[in-house]
């Protein structure tokens, strides 16, 4: 027998969670209210917008998870982030595991080498709050090695209080928002700018629309076959223009793509 929002939290964390809407506390907050029914090493609150940077709203991450997540990810990786994808393949509000969002063969690209890995991220599960005009907002919660993925039970328990918890989230930004008093860090312009700007731009001089459509979606964490799959090609046409792409910049893998591009953003710093 699966829990139900009456059962799931008490009338006291639901008072303590009303009291911090709209101010700092409130993620904190809802990570302690969330602790009462599930355990989870590590919670993270972004906020998307697409005419915006990215806006860091939260964060309660592993020692070890924080320095890379700082480094790495915030630095322009972040595009290559199933959720961020989800953002901008406008998902619909809700509860998702990391496994839904993930393209094929995700574990085998750069990206989750480069972040995910090094984390030592077992697994995520996400929420995703559609608040309009005033942004996008992501909030997840992370188990790290050695702990075991989010079993169904979990999820399915959680999936069934998701509307509560996209409602709090949602009347809390929107106080946020009236109020004009946004606690969040927020993500260097510069960083989303050159990150959009490349990924939509990549080596024009060079490649050809296709091979720009092909590395873009190899940078953002596609198999080849989820490649083809998205561009409504043979995974054979795909490897074709994947080659012709790699010898043209001189590479010999998708890690050595991704490093290319990060390196392209630095450049044009």
């Amino acid at each position: 027998m699966h829990s139900t929002p009456n059962n799931v939290f008490s009338s006291s964390d639901q008072i303590n969670l009303i009291d911090a809407l709209g101010s700092k506390a409130f993620f904190a907050s809802l990570v302690n209210l969330l602790k009462t029914t599930t355990e989870f090493d590590s919670s993270s609150a972004i906020c998307y917008n697409k005419d915006k940077p990215p806006e860091l709203l939260f964060s309660d991450l592993l020692e070890h998870e924080q320095e890379i997540f700082y480094a790495r990810f915030l630095d322009g990786a972040y595009v290559a982030s199933p959720a961020y994808q989800g953002f901008m393949n406008n998902a619909s509000d809700g509860a998702y595991l990391w496994s839904e969002l993930m393209p094929k063969g995700f574990k085998s690209s750069q990206m989750y080498m480069a972040y995910y890995q090094p984390s030592s991220i077992e697994d995520l599960l996400y929420f995703f709050v559609n608040c309009g005009d005033s942004g996008f907002i992501q909030f997840s919660i992370g188990r790290h090695s050695p702990n075991p993925q989010f079993s169904v039970d979990e999820f399915n328990c959680l999936s069934q209080i998701n509307r509560v918890i996209i409602a709090f989230i949602r009347k809390h930004w929107e106080i946020v928002q009236l109020k004009h008093a946004h606690g969040g860090q927020t993500l260097s312009s510069v960083v989303s700018t050159r990150v959009n700007y490349l990924l939509n731009n990549f080596e024009p001089e060079l490649l050809t629309a296709r091979e720009r459509q092909i590395a873009k979606l190899v940078i953002t964490g596609h198999s080849s076959q989820s490649a083809a799959d998205n561009l409504h090609i043979s995974p054979g046409t795909e490897r074709v223009h994947r080659a012709k792409l790699y010898a043209k910049l001189k590479l010999r893998s998708s890690s050595e793509l991704f490093s290319y591009f990060l390196g392209q953003l630095t450049r044009l710093s």
